[in-house]
């Protein structure tokens, strides 16, 4: 049980200091500027290989989760004024976490993954509109939460025969075009004034979140069915925002979020190497959100 708890609390607010710290906090205080922030992304990437590799002494995913998120932590203090360097190392700390977070998960638990992704979008949703500049304080309760859950699972043990084996690179690709998809409509939406959302309909995105979330845990389809339902949805998605109307989209695109990163988590936590995963968490997480933000700033299809 406290496991369980640890586990929803670690992967929500991590994910949330995503959504809030760097997505929309450091990205939004450099104007999403791709030159400015490559040390970051360099970073991001090279802190997801280096989760991957076996370590001398720390070689326990919990144990990297733990020196990752003290490096996050000591980071934190200097939000949101970072360096080339300080920018690299936060870089390296939310990669080591995007693969083993998601690693930490068995394949049978959905209930610790839903509660996880709520916490994250209802907490990103809420605070989505609070000054940027003024996030230092949350920056670091978020990372201590998500910190004193890693220790409290420091002793956990993945049963890695409760995964499936690794999948074949291609099936990855869907997934690699709805972040891709996500990453494009967030950077322009969030970049237009008519289409404030998320401070006009804030309960109501809260609200399509969850409910996206259980009905994606619900609804027990083959994978080929559910990305013809994912694609759909984005498509419903686009085209009510080039219709720029603000109510529709505040209810299909958060459903749309929701409904899609429970079939990416559910896949990816099946993986049964980390070093592996590591390898898939940078096509994946890192190319692909960078693509579809290049692609936003770029205007190439809104």
């Amino acid at each position: 049980m406290i496991n369980s708890i640890a586990l929803s609390l670690l992967l929500g607010f991590e994910l949330s200091y995503y959504l809030l710290i760097v997505q929309t906090g450091i990205v939004a205080h450099y104007n999403s500027d791709l030159i400015a922030l490559f040390p970051m992304f360099a970073g991001g990437v090279m802190g997801t290989i280096f989760a991957g590799k076996t370590w001398i002494k720390f070689d326990k995913a919990t144990h990297k989760i733990i020196f990752a998120l003290t490096l996050q932590l000591f980071l934190s203090f200097l939000y949101p004024n970072y360096n080339i360097f300080t920018l690299f190392l936060l870089g390296i700390a939310v990669g080591m976490m995007a693969p083993l977070g998601i690693y930490l998960f068995k394949s049978k638990q959905q209930i610790e993954l839903l509660f996880a992704l709520g916490i994250a979008y209802t907490m990103g949703t809420y605070s989505f509109t609070s000054a940027i500049q003024s996030r230092t304080f949350m920056a670091l309760m978020i990372t201590g939460i998500a910190l004193v859950s890693a220790i409290v699972l420091r002793t956990y043990r993945v049963n890695t025969k409760s995964k499936n084996i690794s999948h074949d690179i291609k099936s990855y690709l869907p997934l690699m075009l709805w972040i891709l998809l996500d990453s494009n409509l967030f950077e322009t939406i969030s970049r237009h004034a008519g289409l404030d959302i998320w401070s006009k309909y804030t309960f109501v995105i809260i609200s399509f979140h969850l409910l996206g979330l259980l009905v994606a845990h619900n609804l027990k389809l083959a994978i080929k069915t559910q990305h013809k339902i994912i694609a759909l949805l984005f498509f419903l998605s686009y085209s009510i925002s080039y219709l720029e109307w603000g109510f529709l989209l505040a209810i299909f695109y958060p459903f749309t979020i929701s409904y899609y990163n429970i079939i990416v988590f559910t896949t990816l936590s099946k993986e049964m190497s980390l070093s592996r995963l590591s390898f898939i968490m940078i096509f994946v997480g890192w190319l692909a959100s960078g693509f579809g933000l290049a692609i936003a700033l770029s205007r190439l299809l809104h």
